[in-house]
């Protein structure tokens, strides 16, 4: 299949006009080629294609590869989008229930893998809960202790969602169904209040929308199981 369509594309290109031969009668380069829009009528010149620069992630085996692949797939397709708006750092929001578990764990990986590919200009990262019940308090012993075994510092302080998060942060990463479910039910309370853009629920994302190796569709809760489940989570 990759070899028909690489023929296709040569055959193509070599029956192309060249856009800086002039026009043997009226002596004139001809106009760059145009692509014709869905009513038939020409269009702007078709772009060029320019391929970026893929930055390879480092290989890390001390980290569970759960919230670290969907962090590390966020950080890619998102580090595209930081730099072409190198004026404003992209920023990002990760929420779990009480944000003492999931939600510090993946701030702290995610900054740990923006730090190691030198971007902490380009982001602006943070979490939260959904429930102010841990508000103040530091994320769970167990989850630092899991995360400090792999030389990541748990550092942030719990808080709940707040109506501004809405408009201060480009994307929203819930944990789990439940979590996005009640941060999208805590927008349709508070627009009603305040001032917040309407595109506001194109933001909030599960995690693991952004695993690449893993099939898991949620982040588990930890909370109430042993040491395992935080290690599991890391």
């Amino acid at each position: 299949m990759a070899g028909a369509v690489a023929a296709s594309s040569t055959a193509c290109s070599s029956l192309a006009p060249n856009p800086t031969a002039r026009d043997p009668v009226k002596g004139r380069v001809p106009p760059p080629l145009v692509a014709a829009n869905r009513h038939g009528y020409a269009s702007s010149p078709l772009p060029h294609t320019v391929s970026g620069l893929h930055q390879a992630r480092p290989r890390d085996p001390l980290l569970n590869p759960r919230v670290r692949s969907a962090a590390a797939g966020a950080a890619e397709e998102m580090a595209a989008e930081a730099s072409a708006a190198a004026a404003k750092p992209f920023s990002v929001l990760f929420v779990c229930l009480g944000n003492i578990c999931r939600s510090p764990a993946a701030e702290a990986v995610f900054r740990n893998l923006v730090s190691k590919r030198g971007l902490e200009s380009k982001f602006l990262i943070d979490s939260a809960g959904t429930i102010g019940y841990h508000e103040g308090n530091k994320a769970d012993s167990r989850m630092r202790s899991a995360s400090k075994k792999r030389g990541i510092e748990v550092t942030s302080i719990s808080r709940p969602v707040k109506p501004s998060d809405f408009r201060d942060f480009d994307l929203i990463l819930a944990m789990d169904r439940q979590n996005l479910e009640d941060i999208l039910s805590a927008f349709e309370r508070w627009r009603h209040r305040e001032p917040l853009p309407d595109s506001a629920p194109k933001k909030v994302k599960l995690m693991c929308s952004y695993c690449k190796r893993h099939t898991e569709s949620e982040v588990p809760d930890p909370y109430y199981g042993g040491p395992q489940g935080f290690e599991k989570v890391r």
